[in-house]
């Protein structure tokens, strides 16, 4: 046995004949035994073998139970790009919301869209949630303010959706040192500021209330294009209130993010918690180095250990955990990418992006320190409806998941190439139990939409 020791964290251990040794109270963050192409120790937390390029599933077993229903196909009808899942349930009803726009992503006038199932497999038609914040423009057509879909929330028996706000500001390099108002080949990233959320009731048969503000800072706004009742006013108060202080489901970083190791652009952390109630953040790099990084917190995430470098393959994307009745961990998200350190050259456009984000699959651990095998959700990669290029900042195949787990199944919302919205069922069984997962799946299109009544 060799071992290795890095500031911050417990020793990890690398057995050089078996690959990893599994993690107990006194060894439990494991070293692959790599370094990066920075010459980074490499956190060994991925035991489900390799990406490979070119193969259906990218060589992983595909799940052959899983059901999937089209939520929204009306790209031409509606505006091309859509994208930030969100899905919920409450009281024998599925919502699902997502970001909407005709021209790009998250520009200018992007507003929220919505969608109910009692099922999860017939959704009703797409209706609107929060209409657009201000004049809806494409990425070359001036900035302004645009909403993203947020978290469902419940209170008294009521179902809230949220969207965030943000002014879109800028384009920036990826070291964020400086910002230019047109995107150029160095200014790829999206500048934003953000300004706050709202909310609004859904009714379970799809009536809506009115949009209220959850923050004084939204109520000094003046130039949105839609009204809203103000944070404070007393009818509101109470479920503002609640949304505000409620805990979420879903781990988070509160502040800024772990800062890394090396010069990796950190963002949008997957954070759960172990069974020895360490909490463990993996993050998306997005300087495309195709693995994602992890932030270790022993007090509740008050604080963060610096972020390092594993071998988990992203594509990259975002990432999301997810906790199972029997406390196993599930990482779903685009683990695609057959190597590492491998940034894109306009010299070597063998190396992409994204790996087209096919597939999107489910990664399992007992343990959350070591997956120890995936199986794939959905692959494949977007026929466009609306011409790629029509919408900026689109692309790749089936991404940016919101799941839960109701009943025995598994259900995973998504869209398919940032232009369909899809969900997807399957029994938590076949996940956990990788010998279940065999062959292609089948699909399946939502039927004429149905209304959802009580």
């Amino acid at each position: 046995m060799i071992r290795f020791f890095l500031p911050l964290v417990t020793v990890l251990v690398v057995s050089l004949s078996s690959g990893h040794t599994a993690p107990d109270s006194s060894s439990r963050f494991l070293l692959s035994g790599k370094t990066t192409a920075q010459g980074t120790p490499e956190v060994g937390m991925w035991a489900a073998g390799m990406p490979q390029s070119g193969i259906e599933g990218a060589g992983f077993p595909i799940l052959k139970q899983a059901r999937h229903a089209l939520i929204f196909k009306d790209a031409v009808e509606a505006g091309g790009y859509n994208h930030h899942s969100q899905l919920f349930y409450c009281l024998g009803v599925f919502y699902a919301a997502w970001s909407n726009h005709p021209k790009g992503e998250d520009a200018a006038g992007q507003r929220v869209l919505f969608s109910q199932s009692k099922d999860g497999v017939n959704w009703t038609k797409w209706a609107e949630a929060f209409p657009p914040p201000s004049e809806v423009r494409g990425w070359g057509e001036g900035f302004g303010c645009y909403a993203v879909a947020g978290s469902w929330h419940a209170y008294e028996d009521s179902v809230y959706a949220t969207a965030r706000l943000y002014n879109f500001v800028g384009w920036e390099n990826a070291d964020r040192t400086s910002r230019t108002a047109e995107r150029d080949e160095k200014h790829i990233f999206q500048r934003f500021e953000h300004i706050g959320l709202v909310a609004r009731k859904v009714g379970s048969d799809g009536t809506l209330g009115p949009i209220f503000a959850l923050s004084t800072r939204v109520n000094r706004l003046t130039n949105l294009d839609f009204p809203f009742v103000k944070y404070g006013t007393p009818t509101f108060q109470p479920v503002a209130d609640a949304i505000n202080q409620r805990q979420p489901k879903t781990l988070t970083i509160q502040g800024p993010l772990p800062e890394p190791v090396d010069n990796a652009r950190l963002v949008e952390p997957a954070v759960y918690e172990t069974p020895d109630k360490t909490r463990v953040a993996i993050i998306r790099d997005d300087k495309f180095s195709h693995r994602k990084y992890v932030s270790f917190s022993t007090n509740q995430g008050s604080s963060w250990s610096k972020a390092l470098p594993t071998n988990i393959p992203d594509s990259p994307s975002l990432d999301i955990a997810l906790r199972t009745p029997g406390g196993d961990i599930l990482l779903i998200g685009n683990h695609c990418a057959s190597g590492f350190d491998n940034p894109q050259d306009p010299k070597t456009p063998s190396n992409p992006y994204h790996y087209d984000r096919d597939t999107l699959d489910v990664a399992v651990s007992t343990n959350g320190y070591l997956f120890t095998h995936t199986v794939v959700l959905r692959t494949g990669v977007q026929a466009w409806r609306v011409p790629r290029k029509a919408v900026r900042g689109r692309g790749g195949g089936p991404q940016y998941p919101s799941a839960l787990i109701m009943g025995d199944k598994l259900y995973v919302m998504y869209s398919f190439g940032k232009e369909d919205i899809w969900c997807s069922s399957v029994p938590l069984s076949d996940v956990l139990q990788p010998s279940a997962a065999t062959a292609a799946p089948a699909e399946i299109s939502s039927p004429t939409p149905t209304a959802i009544t009580n």
